[in-house]
This record gives structure tokens, C-alpha cells and sequence, in this order.
């Protein structure tokens, strides 16, 4: 959830709150008032009753507002108030009165007074407040909109602009500078602490980077020179078997050693997305001279390949990287496959799948895609196949999937974005 619908929903929940507690005070403080001054205009209206009867002798009656009758008893000077219903027969229902009453004496006399008045019946009142009260509160709520809208267009601007900024960041842009400008104090801190922090981030890269490459360098040129050596000392006339074993054993030992310095680099290169250039690769035709590298190899181990591989399937990424992933995928599948098995490979613009046949595993399939990792502990391979092509897959954004079924394994890289 945005920050903007964040403090949208916190003013709103706020508001209603308030709003709803006002409206209750509101409705208990006016019908108090009202009550109150209902009552004096009736104790009013009986003094003045009480001044008509002393001076003219005449009882007035007014029914159902004024009501008088002579009675036997003694006077009583304190008022009774009460809430009343009367029916009336003109809207054919009952309507509430304030009533207050008093046994006054008058010439000898004694009188029940009566004045009455309408009351404004408290579900009018209330639907009343409701109404003025839910005005105010939904026309506020559209003020406040408005007004953090114009917020988010002024104040929250420069945040934006270097959210935006902060997307487009990569690690080959030395002298990255945010150009989001803000008076805000808070602003300006973050995007100081930003720009210090992506420099950071692009220095390491860089050291790290040159290290890859200046490692690379420095251990390929000493491997070489072994290996040359090695070789030459293989074609001494006068080797003993013995002799020729260890050399041939060290030999294998610099081949492997160049091979691993090879894929690590690599997979350094992935990780730090130094294959920026991308163009379309048409994976069908990609994946068909692939195979053909691999046919001894299946002929040998008296293999069966399938292969439904749609044509002119198009992908925008790396050659390079869209090479070896399919390689990868096809190695791992030839060398693993059980003698006599079947190889299925299946491609469309949706994904590439490919299985063959064995038995199922003793680890947790995430197992496989990490480094070093093998199956067979006494395999010659290196145990990064897997590693880069998970490593391919994420940067291109790609959606790598093992899964056991049908005695089969099955590994399914789903794409993003074909190109047609």
C-alpha cells in the first residue's frame, strides 16, 4: 500500500471517529438545551395563567396546550415535569408533549394548572444531526483529498522523482547523481545519504569487478604456462609409465583448475550483470545447434532424444548468456540420464522443458541449483551448471522449475518476454 493511501485511510478512520462521537455530543447537548428551554417557556406560560385567573377570574383553556381544572386538596407550589403522549385526532396518532403541572391557590381556591408544548420527537432530532453531521464529514473528506493530492503533487514530488531515479540505477554508471531538488529537510537528508550510499555501491563494484577480471588474468596466464610445460614433458621418449601417470594426473588437474576459474568468473559476470548487451536470439535455431554437440554423447550412452521445438521462437537477451544456459540445461540432462533413457525436449514461446528419465531424488530440489553442489560426489563435473543457469534466469527474469513426476525429471525455464 502507498504512503499517500496510507495517511488517506488514517485521516478517514480518524475522521468518522471524531465525526461520530461529535454527532452523539452534538445530539445530547441540543436536545438537553431544547428540553431546558421548553421547560421555562412552560413555567412561564403558568405564571402568566396564574396572573389571568387572580385578576380576571378566568380559566383559560387551550387543550391539549393548556389545561385547567378546579380541585379539592391542598396546594402544592413545586412543578411536576413529565413527558406525555396525547393522541391527536386530526393526524390520527399519538403525539409527545412536554407537560408540567402545579396545584396553585387562587381566591380561595385550588387549581390544577397543566401547560403543555410539543416536543420534537428525538428520531427526527437525530436524523437531523445525522444528516448536517454526514454533510460536513463527506464534504471534508473531499477537502482532504484534494488537498493531499495537491500535497502529493508539491511536497511529494522530489520523493517520487528519486524513487523513479533510484529504479533506473545501475552499477556502470560512475558520478550517479539524484537531481530531485527539495526545500524539505527530510528529503534532503535522504537524497544525501542516497547518492553516498549508490557511489558506495558503484565503487565496490568497480573493485570488485577489476578483481574478477585482474584474478582471471592472473591465474589463467600461470595455468597456461603449466600446462605447456606439462605437455612438453609428456613428449620426453624417455618417460616411465609411472612418471607419465603423474603427469598426465597433473595435467588433468590445470585443465580442471582452468575450467573452474573459467565458470566462476562467470558466474561473477551474472551476478554483477556485466552482459548488459541484449539483442534477439532466436532460441529454436540456438537450441537445435546446441543439441548437435551433444550427439555422440547420446548416441553413446544409447540415448533416445524427442524434441518438439517450435520454430522462429525469438527471446531479446544475451547470446552468450542464452548459450549457456541451454548448454547447461542439456549437459546436465545427457550426463545424468540413466543408459537407454529418453530424452524429451520441449520448446514453445512460453517455456523450454526438458526431462529425462532416473530415480527420484534424496534432497531438497533447491539443492541442485546450488554451487558445488553433485549428486554423484565422485563426478568429475564441477557442480555449477545448475548454478548458472539459475543465475541466467534471474537476470534475464526468468522462472527457473524442478520437479519429480512420472519417474521423470523435469526442468522448465518459463520466459518473460517472447518477441514474435
Amino acid at each position: 500500500m502507498r504512503l499517500l493511501q496510507k495517511t488517506n485511510r488514517a485521516y478517514f478512520l480518524i475522521s468518522a471517529t471524531a465525526f461520530i462521537i461529535a454527532g452523539v455530543v452534538f445530539y445530547f447537548v441540543i436536545s438537553f438545551f431544547f428540553k431546558d428551554q421548553l421547560n421555562e417557556n412552560l413555567i412561564s406560560d403558568i405564571k402568566v395563567i396564574e396572573g389571568t385567573i387572580e385578576k380576571k377570574g378566568i380559566l383559560p383553556n387551550y387543550y391539549p396546550f393548556i389545561e385547567i381544572r378546579e380541585i379539592s386538596g391542598k396546594s402544592e407550589r413545586s412543578y411536576k415535569t413529565i413527558d406525555t403522549l396525547i393522541f391527536d385526532e386530526i393526524e390520527k396518532k399519538e403525539i409527545p408533549f412536554r407537560q408540567i403541572s402545579i396545584i396553585d391557590s387562587v381566591d380561595g381556591k385550588n387549581y390544577l394548572i397543566i401547560a403543555r408544548d410539543t416536543l420534537l420527537e428525538e428520531d427526527d432530532l437525530l436524523e437531523a444531526i445525522a444528516i448536517v453531521t454526514g454533510s460536513v464529514f463527506i464534504l471534508l473528506l473531499i477537502c482532504l483529498y484534494f488537498i493531499n493530492r495537491k500535497l502529493s503533487l508539491n511536497i511529494w514530488q522530489p520523493f517520487y522523482k528519486t524513487m523513479d531515479e533510484l529504479k533506473s540505477f545501475s552499477y556502470d554508471r560512475p558520478g550517479f547523481k539524484l537531481s530531485a531538488v527539495s526545500q524539505t529537510d527530510e528529503f534532503k537528508e535522504l537524497n544525501d545519504t542516497l547518492e553516498k550510499l549508490t557511489q558506495k555501491v558503484i565503487s565496490d563494484y568497480q573493485s570488485l569487478k577489476r578483481f574478477t577480471e585482474d584474478a582471471s588474468h592472473e591465474i589463467q596466464n600461470p595455468l597456461a604456462v603449466i600446462q605447456s610445460k606439462l605437455e612438453t614433458l609428456m613428449q620426453f621418449p624417455d618417460l616411465k609409465k609411472d612418471q607419465a601417470e603423474l603427469i598426465n594426473s597433473a595435467y588433468a588437474y590445470t585443465l580442471r583448475i582452468s575450467k573452474l576459474t573459467q565458470t566462476l568468473l562467470l558466474l561473477t559476470k551474472i551476478a554483477n550483470e556485466q552482459f548488459p548487451e541484449k539483442r534477439s536470439v532466436n532460441i529454436s535455431e540456438l537450441l537445435e545447434d546446441k543439441i548437435k554437440l551433444f550427439e555422440d554423447h547420446i548416441s553413446g550412452k544409447s540415448l533416445i532424444l524427442k524434441k518438439t521445438i517450435e520454430p522462429e521462437c525469438f527471446l531479446e537477451t544475451n547470446y552468450f548468456l542464452a548459450e549457456s544456459l541451454v548448454i547447461n540445461l542439456i549437459g546436465n540432462t545427457v550426463k545424468h540420464s540413466i543408459e537407454g533413457g529418453i530424452i524429451n525436449i520441449i520448446l514453445n514461446k512460453s517455456f523450454l522443458e526438458i526431462s529425462n528419465p532416473g530415480a527420484p531424488l534424496n534432497v531438497a530440489p533447491e539443492k541442485l541449483f546450488e554451487r558445488f553442489y553433485k549428486i554423484n560426489k565422485s563426478s568429475d563435473s564441477l557442480g555449477l551448471g545448475l548454478a548458472i543457469v539459475k543465475e541466467i534466469c534471474r537476470l534475464n527474469r526468468w522462472e527457473i522449475k524442478y520437479k519429480y513426476e512420472n519417474d521423470l525429471h523435469k526442468f522448465t525455464v518459463k520466459f518473460r518476454v517472447f518477441i514474435s
